[in-house]
């Protein structure tokens, strides 16, 4: 027994090992508009990207000349750490790149920013910049959350076995796989809400400490420095924090509450600080100096009043939409009324994640931003994903077991599909990897610099990460791991997610 428990907080770190691993071996060698400020915070110290005016229509040239990204900074500080700490070997590829021969053998349907690339002789250098973002920044965040969500799982009373194959469905199955691909702000405000809403459960329902707050406080700070839709990660938590002070002396719920506030507070003068520099304004947004595009052009500056055109697009459109890239997050809807499911959600938190999608998907119906989904695929309700896969698996108890093994089967296989091609639309990513013959994105794209890739590199890549995967997984004691101490009676609502 000693051993098996002291096996336990092994769980996490597997469940962590192969989520990196699979996000990194399906990064994806798209620049976006979030590497331009972290790059040029690596070369230049700066986030004015100037010098890439032209690369792509997400940059323009503010009032005081300089050229910025229609968007928060915040994912792009983040990405520009790995770039300022690996700046040498950067710069050594960068160099040597542009010594290069060109080879390049062709760029077409490869779009004009890897024209570019390969016209500058920097094709590799970007190359190396999009997977250093996704190896040393997106894996490993979302990895990390997703860890956290076992254990915190596991600490709740649920056996170790289902709370990893809960998180791995989560982190496997559902879009946040899509979305790890490259450097992206909306899955970094869902990683930094979903975390934030853990710390500050408890399923023993002790007291909140102002520590926990303050510190839920941050990343619901860092949630808006990515994107304005982290007001609605600062909202719902604010809201929870008020619920769970509940019964609190009134003089402790305003210090829990306080120290939320002291914890968002930096990120949101930081925000205003780069506005202020950016464009001389510190409380209007990037969005205001950019023009506009046709959907941008209604209400203020894109947001308009909620569009049911718009949320049934964000719903089932098959390029971009939440339900057509993930069916199974259907389920949780159904999450109110179960209640004879052996571990569920206590109906305080179920409410709370319910109100957090409600409120995103307000957001986003009223954001005309979100029709330029179709160029990227699902991003927009990425924040949600997390509370619905939570409510789903919970759900999931009350089906047969082979409906639950087919249902969670075909997540993945859809997720796995979606993620190889890079494409929401999995039909047109189904069709898309055989005529690649299940070539990875970075595997075309380097094909299309010279080298010479052929059907032998994604056999080999799929081999040695199925294998990588079998010895993190390979004690069998993960299968024996007990429920934890204390945990509670079959039918009280403490826990989510089933066996």
């Amino acid at each position: 027994m000693v051993d098996r428990m002291s096996r336990k907080p092994q769980v996490p770190w597997r469940v962590f090992l192969t989520c990196w691993l699979a996000y990194t071996v399906f990064w994806t060698p798209y620049i976006v508009r979030e590497h331009f400020p972290a790059m040029t915070l690596a070369e230049r110290g700066s986030l004015n990207v100037a010098p890439y005016i032209g690369w792509t229509e997400d940059i323009f040239r503010a009032p005081n000349g300089g050229g910025y990204i229609n968007n928060n900074p915040g994912a792009s500080m983040v990405g520009a750490i790995p770039l300022v700490l690996l700046r040498p070997l950067l710069k050594t590829v960068d160099d040597w790149n542009q010594r290069r021969v060109r080879t390049i053998v062709s760029s077409s349907g490869e779009g004009k920013t890897f024209a570019r690339m390969a016209a500058e002789g920097r094709e590799f250098y970007f190359l190396l910049v999009a997977f250093v973002t996704v190896a040393l920044v997106m894996a490993p965040v979302t990895a990390a959350t997703v860890a956290y969500l076992c254990s915190k799982l596991i600490g709740a009373g649920v056996p170790a076995p289902s709370a990893a194959w809960a998180a791995l469905l989560y982190g496997l199955g559902t879009p946040v796989f899509f979305r790890t691909g490259y450097l992206n702000h909306n899955l970094l405000v869902a990683d930094a809400g979903l975390v934030a809403f853990l710390m500050l459960w408890d399923p023993a329902g002790k007291a909140l400490a102002p520590a926990r707050a303050a510190a839920a406080g941050l990343l619901a700070g860092f949630a808006f420095l990515c994107d304005y839709s982290g007001a609605v990660v600062i909202a719902v938590m604010f809201l929870y924090i008020w619920m769970r002070s509940a019964g609190q002396p009134l003089s402790r719920r305003w210090r829990t509450l306080a120290a939320f506030a002291a914890g968002v507070i930096p990120a949101v003068t930081a925000l205003a600080i780069y506005q202020a520099w950016a464009f001389g304004a510190p409380a209007r947004p990037s969005q205001y100096y950019m023009a506009p595009t046709v959907p941008t052009s209604r209400g203020y500056r894109g947001i308009d009043w909620p569009s049911p055109a718009l949320l049934w697009a964000n719903f089932f459109d098959p390029r971009f939409g939440l339900f057509a890239t993930c069916p199974l997050l259907m389920l949780a809807f159904a999450a109110p009324f179960l209640t004879r499911v052996r571990y569920r959600m206590p109906r305080r938190e179920m409410w709370v994640l319910l109100a957090y999608f409600a409120l995103f998907v307000l957001f986003c119906s009223a954001n005309q931003y979100s029709w330029l989904q179709t160029s990227t695929g699902f991003r927009y309700l990425v924040p949600v994903v997390p509370a619905l896969a939570l409510l789903a698996v919970q759900v999931g108890q009350a089906l047969p077991r082979p409906m639950r093994w087919m249902l969670s089967g075909a997540a993945l296989v859809q997720s796995f599909i979606i993620a190889a091609a890079h494409q929401s639309d999995v039909l047109l990513a189904a069709s898309a990897l055989m005529r690649n013959q299940v070539e990875l994105p970075w595997m075309i794209r380097l094909r299309a610099t010279g080298l010479p890739v052929n059907w032998l590199w994604p056999v080999v890549t799929f081999l040695v990460l199925a294998l990588a995967v079998a010895l993190i997984w390979r004690n069998p004691q993960l299968r024996r791991a007990p429920a934890g101490p204390g945990a509670p009676s079959r039918n009280r609502p403490v826990r989510p997610v089933p066996n």
